[in-house]
């Protein structure tokens, strides 16, 4: 089982690189958020995840653990395999992943090639529970847990939503103010929201 590989980039392609290691060179296919980041004859590190079917052994790589992390916690969602996972990370950081499944923003994930609204809340449902056990953002997910119920936070999250910002962007932002800022009135949270949202 191949779980890394350091070498350099040989050739890329739309969603598969060639990575030359040490004269061998390895078919990986990658997000393309990660092949805007690699160029030929560079050095380059991928964490590897090996899909081995009857008829093929598939590379899957990534330039980050939590990349390969969110790979593998995406799969395990019934109807989502490698390449629709890799699409879902072509479209969003695992940080975005983590605050879209959080949030329930469904639209999120619906942006990613192939990814339908059945599907992006089949993805939400399964993996809620699962997102806050990750290396990324677990303190987003306690943050989400203490404010469950929290009506202003609510309140001001719809009110952004509303603005036309996303409910992933509007969520993560208006809890970590009101993180930072437990007794914060709406009108103050919704002014620093936009603020921080806007200073992006």
């Amino acid at each position: 089982m191949i779980s890394k590989l350091k070498g350099v980039i040989d050739t890329i392609f739309e969603q598969q690189v060639i990575i030359d290691v040490n004269g061998v060179g390895y078919g990986v296919f990658v997000p393309t958020k990660t092949i805007s980041k690699l160029s030929v004859g560079a050095p380059a590190t991928l964490w590897i995840e090996t899909v081995v079917r009857e008829d093929a052994i598939t590379l899957y790589g990534f330039i980050s653990q939590s990349e390969h992390e969110y790979f593998n916690l995406l799969t395990l969602v019934q109807g989502i395999g490698p390449k629709a996972g890799l699409s879902i990370l072509s479209a969003l950081s695992p940080e975005q992943i983590s605050s879209a499944i959080l949030s329930g923003d469904v639209s999120a994930f619906t942006s990613a090639n192939g990814i339908g609204k059945k599907t992006a809340e089949r993805i939400i449902t399964e993996l809620k529970d699962k997102v806050g056990k990750t290396n990324v953002n677990i303190e987003l997910a306690n943050i989400s847990k203490e404010m469950a119920g929290d009506s202003i936070a609510e309140d001001a999250i719809s009110a952004l939503s509303n603005l036309g910002y996303t409910r992933s962007q509007s969520f993560s932002t208006v809890m970590k103010i009101v993180n930072d800022n437990p007794m914060i009135s709406m009108n103050d949270l919704i002014k620093l929201a936009l603020k921080e949202i806007n200073n992006f």
